[in-house]
């Protein structure tokens, strides 16, 4: 079986869903979850959830 392979050609924020404030880079090859970091703008914990996407 064959896996597909994605190569970051774009990147992106990702922003604080709350207030709007970059939080991080990311690009288009990028998988993330479980992972918190606190906004320094609003300061609330926001976990970072990333799909794959295709």
């Amino acid at each position: 079986m064959m896996t597909k392979i994605c190569l970051p050609t774009k990147r992106m924020w990702y922003r604080c869903p709350y207030c709007g404030q970059k939080l991080l880079i990311y690009d288009n090859a990028a998988k993330c979850s479980g992972i918190y970091i606190q906004c320094k703008k609003c300061k609330r914990e926001v976990e970072v959830r990333i799909a794959e996407h295709l």
